[in-house]
Formats: C-alpha cells, sequence, structure tokens
C-alpha cells in the first residue's frame, strides 16, 4: 500500500480527537484483538494498538478563528483540558493549495484554477464563512491565476473578494490589506483601469507610510511605478513630481536609484530642460557603471543617451543665446525707431507752429 501509518493514524487521531500514547507502534500488520466475557472480563493489549494506550478522547468544535491550525481544535474546559498544540488541521485543502501553488509555477493554469477554488471551497466548509486568512489566499491566487489566464474583469472581482476578506479580518491597515490593494492596483492598471489602479496604489502608499513611517523601502519604488504610469498616458509634470517624490524617499536599492534617475532625465527631456535631463542622467550612469560595469547594455545604453542629452543641452543652450541676442538687437531695433519716430512727430509739430499764421493785433 502507499499509505504511510503513521501520518496516517496521527491524522484518524487528531479528527477523532483520541490522544494515544508516544511510542513506537509496530503498525502495518494486523490486528488481533481479545477481551471481554472470553477473557474474564480483563482487558487484553490488542496488536499494534492496545486500549490501555489510549490516553484521553477529546470532544471537538468548530474554531474559525484558528490560523495557524486551521479547522478543528480541541474544546478545552479548563488549563488542563487538554493540549492547545493538538489542532486538527485541514490537510486535504492545505494539498489543494500547495498543489495550485505548483500548478501555478509550472503554467498549468486551469489545473492551479481547479485546484484554488477547491482549497477555497474546503476551507470555507470547515469554518463556515469565508472570513478567513487562508481563504484570502485562496482568493488571492486565484486572481492571479485568473489574470494570467486573460480573464481581467474575474481578477479583479477575486482580488477585490481577497482585499475584502483582508479588511475584515486584521482590519484596513493590516499588512494584508497592503498586499491586496498591490494586487488589485496592477490587475486593474494591466487591464485598462487606470484610474482604479491609482486609486488602490494610492491607497497602499497611503497604508505604508501610516504602518512604517515614511523611510517603508517599498514606497520609492511605487512612487517610481506611478511616476511611469504619468509618463505613459502623457502627463509630464505629474509623472516629474513623483519621481522627485521617489528619489526624495530613501531605499537601499541602488539600481532602484538608477531607475528614478533615468526615468526622471527621460521625463525632463521630454519637457525641454536638456540641462537637468543631462545632469539626472549621469546620476543613473554613473549608477549603472559602479554596479554593472562599463559593458553592460544598460551602462552603453546610458552612456548613449548621456550624450545625446549633452549635445540636446549644448544646441538648446546656442539656441537660447542667440535668440536671447536677437531678442536685444531687437528690443534695441525698437526702442531706435521709438526714438526716431518720437523725433518725427516732434518735428512735425513744430512745424505746424510755424505755418500757423499770426493774428493782428487791434488798436
Amino acid at each position: 500500500s502507499r499509505a504511510l501509518f503513521i501520518p496516517l493514524l496521527r491524522r484518524v487521531c487528531q479528527r477523532t480527537g483520541v490522544r494515544l500514547g508516544a511510542k513506537n507502534y509496530p503498525v502495518g500488520g494486523k490486528c488481533i484483538c481479545n477481551g471481554g466475557n472470553s477473557g474474564g472480563g480483563r482487558i487484553t493489549a490488542s496488536y499494534p494498538i492496545s486500549p490501555v494506550d489510549i490516553l484521553d478522547i477529546l470532544p471537538l468544535m468548530k474554531h474559525s478563528a484558528a490560523y495557524g491550525g486551521e479547522g478543528f481544535v480541541p474544546c478545552a474546559f479548563g488549563a488542563s483540558s487538554g493540549s492547545p498544540s493538538l489542532h486538527i488541521l485541514l490537510p486535504d485543502a492545505k494539498a489543494a493549495f500547495e498543489s495550485a501553488h505548483v500548478h501555478w509555477t509550472a503554467r498549468a493554469l486551469p489545473q492551479a484554477l481547479d485546484l484554488a477554488q477547491e482549497a477555497a471551497s474546503l476551507y470555507q466548509r470547515v469554518i463556515d464563512t469565508p472570513l478567513h486568512a487562508s481563504v484570502a489566499r485562496c482568493l488571492d491566487l486565484t486572481a492571479v491565476v485568473l489574470f494570467q489566464a486573460k480573464e481581467p474583469e474575474l481578477a479583479a472581482a477575486n482580488a477585490a473578494r481577497a482585499l475584502a476578506v483582508a479588511v475584515q479580518l486584521g482590519g484596513f491597515d493590516c499588512s494584508e490589506a497592503v498586499t491586496a490593494h498591490t494586487t488589485l492596483s496592477h490587475i486593474l492598471i494591466s487591464s485598462g483601469g487606470l484610474a482604479g489602479g491609482v486609486k488602490h496604489l494610492r491607497a497602499a502608499i497611503y497604508l505604508m507610510e501610516l504602518m512604517a513611517g515614511p523611510h517603508h523601502a517599498e514606497l520609492s519604488n511605487i512612487y517610481h511605478k506611478l511616476g511611469s504610469m504619468y509618463y505613459e498616458i502623457g502627463s509630464g509634470i505629474n509623472a516629474l513630481r513623483f519621481y522627485q517624490e521617489a528619489s526624495n524617499r530613501k531605499t537601499c536599492d541602488r539600481m532602484l536609484e538608477g531607475m528614478i534617475s533615468k526615468s526622471t532625465a527621460l521625463v525632463l527631456a521630454a519637457l525641454g530642460e536638456f540641462k537637468a535631463a543631462y545632469e539626472s542622467e549621469k546620476v543613473a550612469y554613473g549608477i549603472y557603471r559602479l554596479i554593472l560595469g562599463e559593458e553592460h547594455d544598460l551602462t552603453r545604453n546610458s552612456a548613449n543617451t548621456l550624450k545625446q542629452f549633452m549635445k540636446l543641452a549644448v544646441d538648446k543652450g546656442t539656441q537660447l543665446v542667440a535668440e536671447d541676442k536677437k531678442r536685444r538687437e531687437k528690443q534695441a531695433a525698437d526702442a531706435i525707431a521709438s526714438q526716431l519716430e518720437a523725433d518725427e512727430a516732434l518735428e512735425e509739430e513744430k512745424k505746424k507752429k510755424k505755418k500757423k499764421p499770426k493774428k493782428k493785433k487791434k488798436n
């Protein structure tokens, strides 16, 4: 048989509340039972487990708040009524959830979806309510699988349910709620729901700062994502604002600093600020060269971009100087023309006064 007898025995004891003495039971053989009246009323040890090996039988109850040991727990009426470590788990639901993860990793999406939904159903059958952390994990996995299976509407619906369960269990400011907001925002943004995605991403930022302060490690990354989204839709000013906010946050990831500097340079170049773009790209180039080396593609690309920004900055500077020179020449010419016009007007006025006949005086 493929069954493992000791784990099977433990599972039966957990489901029935039976507590056996800790010893090495010779399981796997035939069981010979004897006793009762034929033995003079004496309890004769059976093989491999005898009644004297049963230390206690615990009544069980459903407990929906268990997390480490979901499902059934011993019903204890006092401090010594039962062992708190004796939790009746749901190995079937756990195995289904783990199998769903395995199939999802192997890109077997239909099987992963079926197993994730089955695991959620098994958990709810035990706890009689969807408000459980394991159910939230199943919903989150279902949302991810549906999103990868090109079902964005169903994925968003399951992600929203996972968010609702997380908020009901741990409050709006729990870490699970932050993860749920991030997952839902990614699904909405990728499926075209930019407004809803940005809303949930901003909620994740707010909760991160509320729970961990302004120096949370992921804040720079999320601000950079927001800036990239605004840059893609052509809102350069908002993109630059979020990139600058991302650069002001402390992060231990030097590569992220390089990405933020490069993104800032691209936005500044799109806005025509080539000198500032050159300075920002210079920071990105220094980080790439230090971490990746001069032969890496990112470093070479940054070096080429740096040369382009330098040329554009020089050209724009030359153009600005020429335009300023033309502007000053035009102002000087306008001033001279205005002066000439004023002089001509004054001469005309003098001529008119000379041409006027003088009135004769009366005697």
